[in-house]
């Protein structure tokens, strides 16, 4: 394992609410990630067994803390108030219904900013490309698995109210100090969709809804910037060179434009693909248990 520089103190933020079926899978992989200083569950006035679920990890992990919200503030509100109770320099925010989640993926996140190579980075999630959207490329923008630092985080002005819009108000702000974002794409990495989590009418309709909200948000331009100015793991260096090279801007951004829509294209066809060769074993195995 890379060792770090040992001054970097670094806390893991999960937000949860009502994730008893989920946030076990969680907790077992971060629990055994020795970089971890702190980890804080935060319950976000979940009605079901989520904090019960966290506190049995303490025993066996005596820098988990578990706080309880006695009401929703929704996502971005109880994520500023982790961030602000966090004690790290580095904060890693994980969504507390991943599935497939390992050690590599968080040193994905977590290296490249404590090496100062960019200011903060996204985990881009298999499981959000596979969906109808996923081809567009645009869903790796809004992932919640993110790294940053303490102090970028608390000069950003985020409404406590904000929701789901966290995450593009991040970007923005990021964006606008011209500082570095870089996404990093994991083939193991998949969520529970809201589709799953409530019907396929219902958490469409939901994710429509956020889709408009954060363009109107964001207005186009704003959403489309991020194409231009957050740069994907693998093809770091073209990102770079778009920057840099502000003559040649309108043959980079050209580029850049198509390596989004073939590699959103090209992973979407592969993934789905494999979910279909796949599904004759699902099948064997149901019918067999």
């Amino acid at each position: 394992m890379e060792k770090l520089n040992d001054s970097i103190v670094i806390s893991c933020v999960i937000p949860a609410y009502n994730e008893e079926k989920n946030i076990a899978r969680v907790l077992d992989v971060v629990t055994g990630y020795s970089r971890f200083n702190e980890i804080l569950v935060l319950d976000d006035g979940s009605t079901d067994a989520t904090t019960a679920i966290a506190q049995s990890y303490r025993t066996a992990c005596p820098g988990l803390n578990v706080i309880t919200f006695p009401r929703k503030n929704g996502k971005a509100g109880v994520i500023k108030k982790g961030v602000d109770n966090a004690q790290g320099d580095l904060i890693v925010m994980l969504d507390s219904d991943l599935i497939g989640l390992t050690h590599a993926n968080i040193d994905a996140l977590i290296l490249p900013v404590a090496r100062r190579e960019v200011d903060q980075t996204v985990l881009d999630r298999a499981g959000d490309r596979t969906p109808v959207w996923g081809w567009t490329n645009c869903a790796k923008y809004f992932g919640g698995e993110r790294a940053f630092w303490k102090k970028d985080f608390l000069g950003i002005d985020i409404p406590d109210n904000a929701g789901y819009l966290l995450e593009i108000t991040n970007n923005l702000h990021y964006i606008q100090l011209g500082k570095r974002i870089r996404t990093i794409f994991c083939s193991n990495l998949y969520t529970v969709h809201q589709f799953n989590k409530i019907d396929m009418i219902n958490g469409t309709k939901n994710y429509i809804k956020m889709s408009v909200d954060i363009l109107r948000f964001a207005t186009v331009r704003g959403f489309v910037k991020q194409f231009f100015s957050i740069e994907n793991g693998n093809e770091a260096w073209l990102f770079r060179f778009y920057r840099d090279h502000q003559s040649l801007r309108p043959l980079t951004g050209t580029i850049i434009i198509l390596f989004h829509l073939i590699d959103g294209i090209a992973l979407f066809l592969a993934l789905n693909l494999l979910k279909i060769a796949k599904l004759p074993i699902r099948i064997v195995r149901r019918f067999a248990q």
